[in-house]
């Protein structure tokens, strides 16, 4: 990310791996810090930091495949001798033992959404840059929702049935969400509110649900009793 003048955000690599090839492991080198990987446009998984060493099966015909990487920063080091913490692949990326080329690279920062399309969805919803049809599970989209306020408050946005991915209220980016938790609302403070219509923002990267929930109280996940001070 950084030798393209990036901090932050997503950054998208793409590829032809050719074939006819049997099925190999893929693995990626020097990863920081989430991957999707997809073939053909088609998911087929996951591979992350915290897990060196995976791979994921990848199988080419006659014509090849192309191949599609989106990886995620998640956040830096910010002590110890691991600060200098690029992000994006650092390294390159091998099918079978063969490292793959000619790659274009487009990043994708985050910082501004207005150019954005928006398609009215099969649920009443928006969604955009997210190609035909409705998004499956594991392909990323952009979602929008609206919601009308009287006047601004303090308030807690919930996605009970949405993956993983982040959340913007008029333009601002609340932060991430998570089904895994552990905190299950995201704090959206009155001055970000607008009396009147307000735009909310996902970017859904797992599983795409339906609705946002608008709460008066935080929900931060299982909780655990702080221990006694007796002695």
């Amino acid at each position: 990310m950084e030798q393209v003048g990036q901090d932050r955000g997503l950054i998208h690599y793409r590829t032809r791996v050719p074939g006819p090839r049997p099925e190999l492991p893929l693995r990626i080198d020097g990863l920081a810090d989430r991957a999707q990987v997809f073939a053909d446009g088609r998911p087929i998984g996951v591979l992350e930091r915290n897990s060196p060493g995976a791979t994921l099966p990848l199988a080419t015909g006659p014509d090849g495949v192309v191949l599609d990487i989106l990886v995620e920063a998640l956040g830096r080091v910010n002590y110890g001798p691991q600060m200098d913490d690029r992000k994006g692949i650092t390294r390159g990326v091998s099918h079978g033992h063969q490292r793959l080329f000619g790659w274009e690279i487009r990043p994708l920062p985050l910082t501004d959404l207005s150019a954005l399309s928006f398609t009215d969805g099969a649920d009443g919803t928006e969604a955009g840059e997210a190609g035909d049809g409705e998004p499956g599970d594991g392909e990323p989209a952009f979602h929008r929702f609206t919601a009308e306020l009287p006047s601004p408050a303090d308030a807690f946005v919930a996605l009970p049935d949405w993956g993983r991915g982040l959340l913007w209220l008029n333009g601002f980016l609340l932060g991430r969400h998570c089904a895994a938790g552990p905190q299950r609302t995201l704090y959206a403070p009155a001055p970000l509110w607008r009396a009147g219509t307000n735009d909310l923002v996902v970017l859904e990267l797992e599983r795409h649900g339906t609705a946002v929930e608008l709460r008066d109280e935080p929900d931060l996940g299982p909780v655990t009793a702080a221990p006694s001070s007796d002695y």
